[in-house]
């Protein structure tokens, strides 16, 4: 709405003479026509009431001792809060007035003595109307001024939101998306860096992200060196907000250096002065922390904290999805770790091992290469069960598939528990040879063990017998084939005395 200028007060006028007569004479004149009318008899005097008196209209004699109306004319139009009051000359005929230099010095307009009184008040009736005016049209230029501005930073807001919203739909990594929100409020805010600060999964240590690369080499550092610590709640100022879940300001923190959290020497060269930061919040959760710094110190503000926290708090959805996102992962993660691997050993399951030869048969007999299988089976582990309990049991288990993963430790090579007190091993590309080495490495780290067996009747520690084959595929043979082979010599191996091994390869020529 444009502002109009209106003052229910009287038009108050100065009038400058050292003639008594005419003082006494504009003064009843003027206040006839309710104008409050201030005298002064020489130009210094009425140079010194403005300071604090400024009047609507002044009327100036020129010819004055001591300072002539030209020379009050001057300093008035000089001093910015007295250029503005216009300026109405009195002068005799006799007396003559250079009224060239008189509009040079801002002289609005002039008179001459004797007065006619008529076109004296028509002329400071006009001057007053005009200054009204100018007085109404610099009101009107404020407000536009005021509300361009706030139309700027309105426009500014909305930008700043919209980009944020667009830098969220189109960024699916939600770290690099936090890392752009980050460089594009501190361009906007006109503050020099920000970091964020993110839970890990377990929801107790705060990780960092940086804002994109500054170039800057002392922020450089102070990236670097942050990337490597972890907070903790309440340790330094993301992890008081942590806790809080409100934002912070910090006016200096050269006053507070440990709220940097990398260090006093770094913290003091980075020379970062003021720090606020801002949390971002769900369903009671904080899931990211934001703190912007900057090189000179500022107050508080809470419009741009407010205006902070609105435009970041587009990133409290994409934050929730994300993280639900990494717990759906790790649940499946685990579901698929649940469901290949044994529950009590954590080596591969009798599902997969069943998979993992069927695909290993295929591939091997495309490239025409040696697969072999071994069969183990612990020794009078049923006795080991009976006498030590089946915790132990279980934990004679799960030290043996230790050993057995120790000594295939090859890439494609598969440990599997077969069944009760068995294990199974997939050795690609191996032949008879090269799974007989790896069975005396078994034996070596079943030795190392020296799991105690007292009711073993071979030896004084936990053994294991081993059945090996080996075949390449091919029409001629299965897998089933390769199983039984393998199972055939396991039982030669417990025949002969069990702690140790026996081969039965399916080819002899050939593998």
């Amino acid at each position: 709405m444009i502002q109009s200028f209106n003052s229910n007060l009287s038009p108050q006028l100065l009038v400058v003479d050292d003639f008594t007569e005419n003082l006494r004479l504009l003064k009843t004149v003027l206040q006839q026509q309710g104008y409050e009318v201030r005298l002064a008899a020489n130009g210094k005097f009425a140079l010194t009431s403005l300071d604090h008196f400024q009047p609507d209209l002044i009327l100036l004699d020129i010819m004055m001792p001591e300072m002539n109306g030209y020379l009050f004319c001057q300093e008035l139009k000089q001093n910015p809060k007295t250029s503005d009051i216009p300026v109405i000359f009195l002068s005799a005929l006799q007396e003559g007035m250079d009224k060239a230099k008189a509009f040079q010095l801002g002289g609005a307009d002039y008179l001459t003595k004797p007065f006619q009184m008529e076109e004296l008040l028509a002329r400071v009736k006009h001057h007053l109307e005009l200054r009204d005016l100018q007085r109404e049209l610099q009101l009107n230029n404020n407000f536009l001024e005021i509300k361009n501005r706030q139309l700027q930073k309105t426009q500014g807001e909305m930008s700043l939101m919209l980009d944020v919203t667009k830098i969220i739909n189109d960024v699916f990594d939600i770290k690099l998306a936090i890392s752009q929100v980050l460089d594009r409020v501190c361009r906007h805010i006109l503050w020099d860096y920000a970091e964020a600060w993110i839970p890990n999964h377990e929801e107790t240590l705060l990780t960092y992200i940086p804002c994109l690369e500054t170039g800057i080499e002392k922020f450089q550092e102070f990236q670097e060196k942050s990337g490597q610590i972890t907070l903790a709640p309440n340790q330094g100022l993301p992890g008081r907000i942590w806790t809080s879940q409100k934002p912070e300001w910090i006016h200096d923190c050269c006053n507070d250096l440990d709220n940097l959290c990398v260090g006093k020497e770094l913290a003091e060269k980075s020379e970062f002065k003021s720090v606020f930061g801002v949390p971002i919040v769900a369903s009671q959760t904080v899931l990211a922390i934001l703190v912007f710094y900057k090189l000179s110190v500022e107050d508080c503000q809470d419009y741009l904290v407010d205006l902070i926290q609105a435009v970041v708090n587009q990133l409290a959805s994409p934050l929730e999805k994300s993280k639900l996102y990494q717990q759906l992962e790790m649940a499946n993660q685990e579901l698929e770790r649940l469901a290949n691997r044994d529950g009590l050993t954590q080596v591969a399951n009798r599902r997969v091992f069943d998979s993992v030869l069927e695909k290993e048969w295929l591939r091997m007999k495309r490239e025409q290469k040696c697969l072999s299988l071994v069969l183990c089976d612990v020794d009078y582990f049923k006795k080991y069960n009976d006498f030590y309990g089946h915790l132990s049991g279980d934990d004679c288990l799960i030290a043996i598939a230790g050993a057995l993963t120790k000594a295939a430790r090859r890439p494609g090579d598969l440990v599997a528990r077969y069944g009760g007190e068995e294990f199974a091993i997939i050795l690609p590309s191996t032949n008879r040879n090269g799974a007989c080495d790896i069975a005396r490495s078994l034996q070596k780290e079943m030795a190392d063990l020296q799991i105690i067996h007292e009711e073993s009747e071979i030896a004084r520690y936990v053994t294991l017998s081993l059945g090996i084959s080996s075949v390449i595929p091919s029409d001629n043979w299965s897998v089933k084939s390769l199983i039984n082979a393998a199972d055939q010599a396991l039982y030669q191996a417990k025949k002969l005395g069990r702690n140790g091994f026996c081969c039965h390869p399916l080819d002899d020529e050939l593998c």
